[in-house]
């Protein structure tokens, strides 16, 4: 199957009932001197580019528990998409754009079992899953220490995902998608992307709708956080803020392992993502919410209900030094205060309970309802979910966005399978619908209320479906929005 796009030709293949186009490239290689700077659009091409096959991966360590982690390629010349559709035809069929999560700093668009099929189930829909820059090659700040040309590197891995979108809007007709039907999806990181490009000025317009699962506005990180980050991240390099011209040639192997070295001061999945610059975000993205600047379409936001508890069989570190350690390491100069707050859980509760709370709750909940408070004030239709259903385990992190690729394997999990798969089915009824025609439904729930000012709802998926009253206004108003906050002294 040959088509024919703004830049070239390209040659895709029949996968799993849909036609799949792996490995188009939307920019230039971020390489040489565009290494640490906004995409460029690709060049057109001469001749047939073959999509069969997926790309590369962008830089990583990879984490022990991605599957095919010895066997996929990893480059920095990694900002390809991927496209899945069940027809090459003049059809106008509603857009899926899926951002895959791993903390900013792990993850891609070719992972097993998180293609467009897993993700259409069947549906008339165009699925499409780009590639963006994580880590330091995506997130680093350098504006303060290189000048103008690297004012907006602490955001390219979300201008990345800006590029992205553009591409579709100009692109996704030629494979039977209607460019004005575009919802964005994504978890964890790939959620919090979805918040961000919320708030991204250059995103206005190019999508109906929004789906953030686990992630919200918590990880974008002031200018001074950034630089305080990007110490760090120099020193991890060995490298003086003087000398850091240096990083423009280093290796790509040696950025990576000072991302290691550096995550031994603080959390990596905190130390990287977007940054409140003025440029590519505004540097007060509350004001900015709050005066209206934030496009009016329908989003459906939500989370586990034990996102970081720890497991009861599993060793725990339960002393108070330990513990405190490790919220400075995770939430940085916040971590105080989220300390206190665990000692208040831990004269009511175990340790396990406890510390999953307060992790869960100050990493993700918080935000996720700050976010929605502040999207809901703003006119924005508001759905939220909370994913209850333990399957034998407990309700952890990435439960919901398994059930919605249908990857969950009931073999490794104490579960039952009857009611697993009707809890799996009403997910991806909702994701799916909602992709459609802009509102969530299943037959299997009851009514999903949306959220108004002064009026919040929340639907709790488990073994049984329920629909429960929150007050959107009930977070921790102590707390920032920004979970990693340092200064730079």
């Amino acid at each position: 199957m040959i088509v024919e796009i703004k830049n070239g030709k390209i040659r895709g293949s029949k996968e799993k009932g849909m036609l799949a186009f792996k490995n188009i490239p939307f920019a230039k290689p971020p390489i040489g001197d565009l290494r640490f700077k906004p995409p460029v659009p690709v060049e057109n091409w001469e001749g047939v580019l073959d999509c069969t096959k997926y790309g590369p991966r962008p830089c990583q360590n990879p984490p022990p528990w991605c599957e095919d982690r010895d066997t996929a390629v990893y480059s920095e010349d990694c900002l390809n998409l991927n496209v899945w559709t069940p027809a090459i035809d003049n059809k106008k069929r509603p857009v899926a754009f899926y951002i895959f999560g791993g903390g900013h700093m792990e993850g891609s668009n070719s992972e097993i079992g998180c293609d467009g099929p897993n993700l259409a189930h069947g549906r008339d829909i165009v699925v499409v899953s780009p590639n963006y820059r994580l880590g330091a090659l995506g997130y680093l700040y350098l504006g303060h220490l290189l000048g103008d040309e690297y004012k907006a590197s602490g955001s390219l891995g979300l201008l990345d995902q800006v590029l992205a979108l553009k591409w579709v809007r100009d692109n996704i007709s030629y494979f039977g998608g209607d460019p004005e039907k575009v919802t964005i999806i994504g978890q964890s990181a790939g959620g919090k992307a979805v918040c961000s490009l919320l708030v991204t000025p250059e995103a206005k317009g190019l999508f109906r709708g929004a789906v953030a699962m686990s992630g919200a506005l918590q990880c974008i990180t002031d200018i001074e956080t950034d630089m305080a980050l990007t110490r760090n991240f120099l020193k991890a390099m060995n490298l003086s803020e003087q000398d850091v011209h240096e990083l423009l040639n280093s290796k790509v192997e040696d950025i990576l392992m000072a991302q290691e070295k550096a995550n031994e001061i603080y959390f990596k999945a905190e130390s990287y993502g977007p940054t409140a610059d003025g440029i590519v975000l505004p540097l007060d993205i509350e004001k900015h919410i709050k005066e209206g600047n934030v496009p009016q379409v329908p989003v459906i936001m939500g989370h586990t209900k034990q996102e970081l508890w720890p497991f009861p069989d599993a060793e725990h570190h339960e002393s108070l030094s330990d513990i405190q350690a490790r919220m400075t390491w995770k939430f940085g100069d916040n971590g105080d205060y989220v300390m206190r707050r665990y000692e208040e859980y831990r004269r009511k509760a175990d340790f396990v309970e406890a510390y999953g709370r307060i992790m869960t709750d100050y990493t993700y909940i918080q935000g996720c309802l700050r976010t929605a408070k502040y999207f809901v004030d703003a006119g924005l239709p508001v759905w939220m979910y909370r994913w209850d259903y333990e399957g034998g385990l407990i309700a952890n992190h990435s439960s919901d966005i398994e059930a919605l690729f249908g990857r969950t394997n009931p073999q490794k999990r104490n579960w039952n399978k009857e009611v697993s798969d009707k809890i799996d089915r009403a997910f991806q009824d909702v994701i799916l619908n909602f992709i459609i025609d802009g509102v969530p439904s299943s037959s299997y729930l009851p009514d999903w209320k949306v959220c108004k000012p002064g009026n919040g709802f929340q639907m709790i998926f488990d073994e049984e479906f329920k629909l429960n009253e929150i007050d959107l206004d009930e977070y921790d108003k102590e707390f920032p929005l920004q979970v990693m906050r340092l200064k730079y002294k």
